[in-house]
């Protein structure tokens, strides 16, 4: 796997770091491959309850991709079609992971790193964040299911001022248009309020966090693509777990429960 992509855990949170901040983070293939690796092996960690994705320095989450090899990894024969499916089972491995996920957005947040974001359950700022969407400066195009990601979280006129207006969002701005839940003043308290966060999540019952994101993600599927059975399939499961029997004996004991996935 990349070196531009780091995987850390602390307990049950998993730690996916984009490690590119000489250039923003920005993305390049191999950290497109590096992604969906990454985010396989958190998935398949029992141990790991939720996943927190961040860029690494202070400046960045992900400034985009890495347009100094646009030449290299997105010209010549099949070379952007390579890239267009790298770049989207990357990010359909964050969107349809079973477990939680986080982007911890601080600083520039464009082009690719919008992509990354929309395809987490979570997504909070710090007071430094920046959204913008170049794509009228280099002439690429997005596919109608990479835009539906966008306009799913933020609308159809949002998406069109980032990328036919050339907006660029503040933090203000990102918290008014719903791209992020919250901001958090850049540093410790965001950093402290990612992993309060994190924490609260990491305890709750993995069944439930499960079938409620995939219900969730049901609901803004074209409604050819829903898979109602399965959606019946992992509800009923919940009431089958020991961890429903668990969550109920808890509160009758006024304890915290112990969740196990079962």
């Amino acid at each position: 796997m990349s070196d531009k992509i780091i995987i850390k855990k602390e307990g049950p949170i998993g730690h996916l770091i984009f490690n590119n901040p000489d250039k923003l983070n920005a993305i390049s293939l191999d950290m497109w491959e590096g992604m969906g690796t990454a985010i396989q092996q958190l998935e398949a960690d029992d141990a790991v309850k939720v996943i927190v994705i961040s860029g690494a320095g202070e400046k960045a989450f992900i400034a985009g991709a890495d347009v100094s090899k646009y030449e290299d990894e997105r010209m010549g024969e099949n070379a952007q079609e390579h890239y267009a499916q790298t770049g989207w089972t990357a990010m359909m491995a964050v969107y349809n992971c079973s477990k939680i996920t986080i982007a911890a957005i601080n600083g520039y947040c464009y082009g690719g790193g919008i992509s990354v974001a929309v395809c987490t359950d979570l997504r909070y700022g710090s007071s430094t964040i920046q959204v913008a969407q170049p794509a009228l400066r280099y002439g690429i195009g997005y596919r109608y299911k990479s835009l539906r990601l966008v306009t799913d979280v933020v609308g159809s006129a949002p998406t069109k001022e980032l990328l036919l207006g050339g907006a660029v969002w503040d933090a203000d701005d990102c918290l008014r248009k719903g791209f992020v839940s919250k901001v958090l003043p850049a540093g410790a308290e965001f950093e402290d309020y990612i992993k309060k966060t994190a924490e609260r999540i990491a305890i709750g019952a993995p069944l439930t966090a499960k079938q409620c994101k995939f219900s969730i993600n049901t609901i803004v599927k074209d409604p050819d693509r829903r898979d109602l059975a399965k959606n019946e399939e992992l509800f009923q499961a919940c009431y089958a777990s020991n961890d429903y029997k668990e969550g109920i004996r808890a509160f009758a004991e006024k304890r915290k429960p112990v969740f196990t996935g079962r």
